[in-house]
C-alpha cells in the first residue's frame, strides 16, 4: 500500500483549513463527498480498491470532517474554489472527478469553470439546484420505513416540504443530538452508529444553523446553457438511484448532455454509493478506463 499523505493547511488567510489525503500512483482521481459526510465516505469502497491504478485524492469540505468551518462560503460555486485550491496544493493539473450528492454539484460547478482541469466527470445522485430548484416528495413518492419514522418524530409535512433532502438531513441530525431512539434503519443512513455519529450530527446542526448557510446551499450555480456549452465534449457519467428524488436533475442533465453515460441503480436510494458499492464501483471503473 502506498503512503497516505495528509494536509490541513490554509491555502489563503481567508479560507479555512482544508484537510485532504492522497494515496496510490497513476492518473489523478479526485472524490468529493456530500453534505454531512466526510472524505471517509469514499475510503473503504473506492479509494482503497482504486489506489492500485490511480493516485486517489479525497478531501473534507469546509465545515466537515477535519476541515475548518467558516461563517459563509458554502455554495457550490464557493466550494468549487476550495476544490481548485486543494488541486493546486496537491499538485494536480488534471483529474478524473467524482462527486456524490452536493459533492456532485461542486464537481459539476468546477468542471464548468475549469474544463481544462477535468479529464472526466462522474456525478452520483446530485440535485443540481439550477435544474431542480425544488425537491418534493412527488419527485419520487416513496418513503422508506426509516424516513417515515423520521417524519413522524420530527413533525415534517413531507407533502409541503420543498427541500426534502436538506430537511431530512437536518431532522435526522437533530433527533440524533436529542438522543431520540430511531430503531428502524436503512442499509445506509446518515448519522448512523459508531463513535463519530453523534459528533457528526452535532457538527451538521451547528453548520446548518449558521445564518445564511441554508440559503447558500440552495444557490443555483451553473445554469443549463453553461453546462451544455462547457461539458458537451467532456466524458460524463451520471449514476442515479431508482428511488432517488434527484432523478429530475438526472433527466435534465441527460437532455443537456446527450453523449453522457447513464446508469440507474435498481432499488437504489440516495446513499447507493455505499449500499450498492460493488456495482457502482464497477460502472465507475469501466467509465474511467474508457475516458
Amino acid at each position: 500500500m502506498s503512503e497516505v499523505i495528509e494536509r490541513a493547511e490554509p491555502v489563503t488567510p481567508s479560507r479555512p483549513k482544508l484537510a485532504w489525503q492522497q494515496m496510490g500512483e497513476g492518473p489523478d482521481l479526485v472524490f468529493v463527498h456530500g453534505l454531512a459526510a466526510s472524505r471517509a465516505f469514499w475510503f473503504a469502497q473506492y479509494a482503497l480498491p482504486l489506489q492500485n491504478r490511480y493516485r486517489v485524492t479525497c478531501f473534507d469540505l469546509r465545515g466537515h470532517g477535519y476541515s475548518g468551518d467558516a461563517p459563509s462560503g458554502y455554495s457550490s460555486a464557493a466550494q468549487a474554489d476550495d476544490l481548485l485550491a486543494v488541486l493546486d496544493e496537491a499538485g494536480i493539473e488534471r483529474c478524473h472527478l467524482v462527486g456524490h450528492s452536493y459533492g456532485g454539484g461542486i464537481a459539476l460547478e468546477f468542471a464548468v469553470r475549469h474544463p481544462q482541469r477535468v479529464a472526466s466527470l462522474c456525478i452520483m445522485d446530485t440535485k443540481v439546484n439550477a435544474l431542480q430548484p425544488r425537491q418534493m416528495l412527488s419527485d419520487m413518492p416513496y418513503l422508506s420505513a426509516f424516513e417515515i419514522e423520521v417524519a413522524q418524530r420530527s413533525g415534517i409535512d413531507w407533502d409541503r416540504e420543498e427541500q426534502i433532502g436538506l430537511r431530512f438531513l437536518e431532522a435526522v441530525a437533530r433527533l440524533k443530538v436529542e438522543g431520540a431512539a430511531i430503531p428502524t434503519r436503512d442499509s445506509v443512513t446518515p448519522f448512523g452508529e459508531g463513535r463519530g455519529a453523534l459528533r457528526t450530527a452535532k457538527a451538521w446542526v451547528d453548520l446548518i444553523s449558521k445564518p445564511g448557510v441554508y440559503e447558500e446551499l440552495l444557490m443555483p450555480g451553473a445554469d443549463a446553457v453553461q453546462i451544455a456549452a462547457r461539458l458537451a465534449s467532456m466524458p460524463v457519467l451520471l449514476i442515479y438511484g431508482e428511488l432517488s428524488r434527484c432523478m429530475p436533475s438526472c433527466r435534465s442533465l441527460q437532455g443537456l448532455l446527450p453523449a453522457a453515460g447513464v446508469e440507474v441503480v435498481p432499488q437504489g436510494g440516495h446513499f447507493f454509493p455505499l449500499s450498492h458499492a460493488q456495482n457502482v464501483r464497477g460502472w465507475l471503473e469501466a467509465f474511467l478506463a474508457g475516458s
